[in-house]
């Protein structure tokens, strides 16, 4: 508008130029996001279709509708403010000194620190701990009441963090209830010997054997020596009918079910951190090979419990992390080299936002956040919605790269007084609008939430302002001075009325600006 002051024109050549880059960025976020569904847990499926479908409809209210109120809206009256004619910002002025760093002789020097920033952060991120445990539930802060009763439960009792090892009978309809056969309950006592005498026992372990042993010694006068149970089912059986006298079936159903049909062994672990469950899972597999899996009557299975989750979200995590953000790499560089029509394009744009994705895993480690589910999605989010930073910024320097006779220095500083303007304007109503969340937040979950986000995004617009021109400063490559790309077209503003206080140094053109 300030070119051409009229806004109805203003509004169609915004449309023309910014639609191609703003749906590439919309498709990175839109793939960014539906990917996070290939996990095989029901809430990342979940978050990632209401999130993706709600960027889906970002393309006609971001991209059309935009456009269409700022032709019928009244134009802003600091319109030449906005776009830094005729005065140089403190912000234009940062931009340049940026700009300067990443051509010419400090080219080398800028590149030599993104090196050194580069295997610092793969360094830590390939550190990270997988998993984020806490005595409780990480959804709440550390000091809670419910984590601390948590807590205390760990420090005076066997705790909460227990391992199920399953019995399940083969007949649920047999009348020969599992429970009561002596198979059964010499294999889950041997199991619990194992377990017990292993390298990192548990701190207690329980299963319906052990009531066996006390009903037996109780009904035979108190006597010790009746403890130990014949192996026969007569003397199991009649002693599961001892313990069942004067009681409800009920009160034994942490150990087996109404029907006697199927049974666990329970493992009471001190902690849920990592090495515990791997450690516990391990033991457990072991003795279950010992004893075997498949018996006549019964099926050993492993496991439930909080041990066993922990395990299954740490698997899925540790499997799905690298695998999700693989494919989003193919797809983005499939879409970005096709826009381009280069597939170095493509490679510029995923350098900076897999930098920022490993700096911010190599910060969650420093810091002592875990990778889980959560931060999985929001790195997922990152690389997604990261790269529209580079987007718009790349294909800026396509036009300017014209606009300025081919001279790289220029088209880089032209373009991040320009769109690194927008940019680091977007990024600021980010950080504005996800900061409360980490200082007010009575939940530690949107506290994280709040402060891996604001992370992503300070680290993607840092590297996409300072890395991006760099690299293409350092590649100077060919594509850039092709006028066929499906994104950045330019506009002759002369064919417009109204367009004569155009300055041909630095606008003969009008290129994407980050939306």
């Amino acid at each position: 508008y300030a070119h051409l002051k009229d806004r109805k024109q203003a509004a169609e050549i915004t449309m023309g130029v910014m639609m191609a880059p703003s749906i590439l960025g919309i498709f990175t976020d839109i793939v960014g996001i539906f990917l996070i569904a290939i996990a095989p847990i029901p809430a990342m499926e979940r978050f990632a279709l209401f999130c993706g479908f709600w960027c889906v409809w970002l393309i006609p209210t971001g991209v059309f509708l935009i456009s269409l109120l700022l032709s019928w809206l009244p134009p802003p009256n600091n319109v030449d403010e906005l776009v830094g004619k005729g005065h140089t910002t403190f912000l234009q002025h940062l931009l340049r000194r940026i700009a300067t760093l990443t051509y010419g002789r400090a080219a080398p020097w800028t590149a030599g620190v993104m090196v050194g920033i580069g295997v610092f952060a793969v360094q830590n991120a390939l550190h990270i701990r997988i998993g984020n445990p806490v005595e409780g539930s990480n959804l709440l802060w550390n000091d809670s009441e419910f984590n601390e009763a948590v807590r205390q439960i760990n420090r005076n009792f066997a705790g909460v963090n227990t391992l199920e090892i399953i019995f399940e009978a083969k007949d649920q309809k047999s009348p020969n209830r599992l429970m009561q056969r002596a198979e059964t309950i010499e294999t889950m006592a041997e199991i619990q010997h194992l377990i017990e005498n292993g390298p990192d026992a548990p701190r207690a372990t329980l299963a319906f054997g052990d009531y066996l042993g006390e009903a037996n010694r109780l009904f035979g006068g108190g006597d010790p020596r009746w403890g130990p149970l014949d192996p026969t089912d007569f003397h199991v059986g009649a002693a599961a009918g001892a313990v069942m006298v004067g009681s409800s079936p009920k009160a034994f159903l942490h150990v087996i079910d109404f029907e006697q049909q199927n049974g666990t062994v329970s493992l009471w672990f001190k902690d849920n951190k990592q090495e515990t469950v791997d450690s516990a899972l391990r033991e457990a597999k072991k003795a279950i090979d010992i004893v075997g899996v498949d018996h006549k009557e019964f099926t050993i299975r492993l496991g439930s419990g909080t041990i066993a989750l922990q395990y299954a979200m740490n698997h899925v995590v540790e499997r799905y992390h690298y695998l999700i953000i693989a494919l989003l790499n193919l797809v983005i560089l499939a879409g970005c080299s096709l826009a381009y029509r280069s597939l170095v394009a493509g490679i510029i744009l995923l350098i900076p936002v897999n930098m920022a994705n490993f700096s911010l895993n190599a910060a969650m480690h420093v810091i002592g956040i875990g990778l889980d589910i959560n931060s999985l999605m929001v790195a997922a989010i990152g690389v997604g919605v990261g790269i529209d930073y580079g987007i718009y910024l790349l294909s800026r320097i396509c036009e300017e790269y014209h606009a300025q006779d081919h001279d790289w220095g220029r088209a880089i500083t032209v373009s991040l007084v320009t769109t690194g303007k927008a940019i680091l304007f977007t990024a600021s109503i980010m950080f504005v609008g996800i900061l409360p969340w980490i200082f007010m937040s009575s939940l530690r979950f949107m506290a994280d939430m709040g402060l891996l986000l604001t992370l992503t995004m300070l680290f993607n617009m840092i590297l996409a302002l300072v890395l991006l021109p760099l690299l293409v400063w350092i590649v100077k490559p060919k594509f850039v001075a092709r006028k066929d790309l499906l994104v950045g077209e330019g506009v002759d503003l002369s064919a417009f009325t109204g367009a004569a206080d155009e300055t041909p140094a630095t606008h003969s053109k009008l290129a994407p600006s980050a939306s």
